[in-house]
């Protein structure tokens, strides 16, 4: 049996490629990573973080657990704090659908930091 969505599905894709609209295409967005050891706890690096995201102007920042996020109009960054035994790793990820906006959003938050 044909369900309601199933059929609504094939009458859109039927009709936009009999009127000849191809269907929305996305890009990929970029991502840009570097990540480094440094001599602090995860809330240290937590705190480093979030001066970084606030002195590059990222908003809706938020934390989760051991990481923080924030946006600009067209770029998101996150950093990860992973506690070792002696240091703490963190990886900072920035992604965009703009590669030169993002690999210097990335550059500025590591000086940032």
């Amino acid at each position: 049996m044909v369900t309601c969505s199933r059929l609504w599905s094939v009458v859109v894709v039927s009709a936009s490629v009999w009127v000849g609209v191809s269907p929305a295409q996305a890009q990929a967005p970029g991502l840009y990573y570097s990540w480094r050891s440094i001599d602090t706890d995860t809330v240290g690096c937590i705190d480093r973080a979030t001066a970084a995201l606030n002195s590059q102007a990222l908003e809706n920042i938020q934390i989760e657990g051991n990481s923080i996020s924030g946006t600009t109009e067209n770029a998101t960054a996150v950093f990860v704090c992973l506690a070792e035994a002696d240091a703490t790793t963190v990886m900072i990820m920035v992604s965009s659908v703009d590669d030169d906006s993002a690999f210097e959003l990335r550059e500025s938050l590591k000086g940032a930091f």
